[in-house]
């Protein structure tokens, strides 16, 4: 049972906040969010330490039933809190301010013009000789980009990540904490231009941020002012709370996963249609297209619970920033593959159903999207670790059997690319490297997480059957080499995924319950007791007593 299924159950979360008007939407939103946080109440130990109870707050379900509350919350503790609580000097106040939610908390680090090449943002802020800080954005591409620094009703602070400007010297980007907002109005200087909406997820009031000679106090800035020697790792360890934010989002695809699988797999046994052959109603499940898809959800979501608990184990026992991270991107990698591919296609096996907002499938599969680039783009950090497996600078965590297919798979694609990349010292970048090599980073993570996965559900005693079914759904990612270098032919592999979902049918309705996300699922097509409800609450438009329809021809 989740510490929230009572809040998901109230009216906060049941209310259908696709019928709003948007800015209801927004506030609605923050609403949900501090209702969340009243409920975990959050310290700054367990933002600090990843403690367990930071996990969990993460791996609730709640989180999806409004992912713009999700995000709030996940920017509002990991990344301020957590960056504040680096430099706890004189910021105690605000902290507790924050941990009760009277503060909105903000973290602007990325630009209009600079993304994935952080280190190159523009945003600077100028030691004045009175003692005070100076932050100006001095050009369009230093805009910060996408935080929600529009007044929503809370006062609002942000770290927001500038260049370090003493007597006109660049000391390197450095975090100072700024207020934004009192809730109603800007402050001096500061100009929050709101973005078109992503459409189709929960809407997050994205914007461009600018500061013009914005007046700061000298204790504005997180740390000391003096010149790091290593600028690179200076700016790495005071960003360092993306790193667990690459974990969170793992934790937040899971759910995704659960709820559709569940969402898919009641509505494929509501649904009927008649058979062709005895002209008796059938449930729609019983076609293996549907089977096969809902299944495999099940599976996959079974196995990534297992892999989730056992990343976020691995992360929290080791003191080194770059395992961690390769611990957090590994994950995130692979489960936001699984999550995306699976919501698509469970939302085509709804139908039009699968369409709507109300159905939960296709806005959280827009979430996820979002999720994906959010606090370190799959690609990106694919590409980055791909090349420190390639040259030794990390490993891949120890094998539970080195005879298991994934395990030969993960280590046959990485010693084919270490063997084309050799001994050359030419950088990633160039471009016969960038043309052979790149393409295939995000499948050799991926293909490290199916591994770790399959170890971590074997550790958690999953059954065996369920692992069949996630090695037999993974083994498609790759079929040419399993073709290639084992005895599984194409048909061979479709074969084994036959089984597996056959062997698990009989027991569909129990192992929908062990996704035990029952609570969370509020599409109307779970159940007809939900599609009634929800049809009573459509707006309705009929004929008047007073017309006949003869008298209108």
């Amino acid at each position: 049972m989740h510490r929230s299924e009572k809040l998901a159950l109230s009216s906060l979360f049941r209310t259908k906040s696709e019928t709003l008007p948007w800015h209801d939407r927004i506030v609605l939103s923050y609403e949900r969010a501090k209702a969340i946080a009243a409920l975990y109440k959050l310290t700054v130990d367990d933002v600090v330490n990843v403690s367990a109870k930071y996990w969990e707050f993460h791996m609730d379900p709640i989180q999806m039933l409004d992912f713009a509350a999700a995000t709030l919350l996940t920017v509002h503790y990991n990344l301020c809190i957590g960056t504040i609580a680096m430099f706890p000097a004189g910021n105690q106040q605000v902290l507790q301010r924050l941990l009760s939610f009277e503060l909105s908390g903000q973290f602007c680090l990325s630009e209009l013009g600079h993304g994935l090449d952080a280190l190159q943002i523009e945003t600077t802020a100028t030691l004045l000789d009175t003692g005070e800080l100076e932050l100006e954005t001095p050009s369009d591409a230093a805009a910060k980009f996408m935080p929600p620094t529009t007044p929503c009703g809370i006062p609002c602070v942000a770290v927001v990540f500038a260049r370090l400007i003493v007597d006109r010297m660049d000391r390197g980007i450095r975090p100072f904490l700024v207020p934004i907002h009192d809730g109603r109005t800007m402050y001096r200087g500061i100009v929050s231009r709101v973005l078109s909406p992503r459409e189709g997820s929960h809407p997050v009031q994205h914007t461009l941020t600018y500061f013009h000679k914005v007046r700061l106090p000298g204790t504005a800035l997180l740390g000391d002012m003096t010149t790091s020697l290593d600028v690179k790792s200076a700016f790495s360890h005071n960003i360092f709370r993306t790193v667990v934010g690459t974990l969170s989002m793992g934790a937040f695809a899971l759910s995704s996963m659960r709820i559709a699988s569940y969402v898919a797999g009641q509505y494929s046994r509501r649904r009927t249609v008649i058979h062709p052959s005895t002209g008796k109603p059938e449930a729609i499940i019983a076609f293996s297209t549907q089977k096969l898809a809902v299944f495999t959800g099940i599976a996959q979501s079974i196995v990534m619970t297992a892999f989730c608990n056992k990343a976020y184990s691995m992360f929290t026992s080791t003191e080194d920033p770059r395992q961690k991270l390769f611990i957090a991107a590994v994950l995130k990698t692979t489960i936001v593959q699984h999550c995306s591919s699976l919501l698509s296609v469970l939302s085509d096996r709804c139908g039009a159903q699968g369409l709507f907002a109300a159905n939960q499938i296709s806005v959280m599969h827009a979430d996820i999207r979002g999720a994906a680039i959010a606090e370190g783009d799959v690609l990106g950090i694919s590409i980055r670790f791909t090349f420190e497996l390639i040259r030794g600078r990390v490993s891949p965590p120890a094998y539970l059997n080195p005879d298991h297919i994934l395990a030969k798979h993960e280590k046959s694609v990485l010693a084919e690319l270490r063997g084309i990349v050799g001994g050359r010292s030419e950088h990633h970048r160039g471009q016969e490297i960038e043309s052979i090599i790149l393409p295939r980073c995000q499948g050799l993570m991926e293909g490290l997480g199916h591994r770790l996965a399959v170890d971590a559900a074997i550790e958690a005693q999953v059954d065996p059957r369920i692992i069949d079914l996630y090695v037999a759904s993974v083994i498609k990612h790759d079929s040419s080499w399993y073709t290639e270098h084992t005895n599984l032919s194409g048909s061979t592999q479709r074969q084994m995924e036959r089984s597996s979902v056959e062997a698990l049918y009989p027991e569909l309705e129990s192992l929908l319950g062990k996704l035990d996300i029952t609570n969370y699922a509020i599409a109307p097509i779970v159940s007809d007791e939900q599609w009634t409800g929800y049809v009573n609450t459509l707006p309705m438009f009929t004929h008047s007593p007073f017309l006949d329809v003869q008298s209108r021809l």
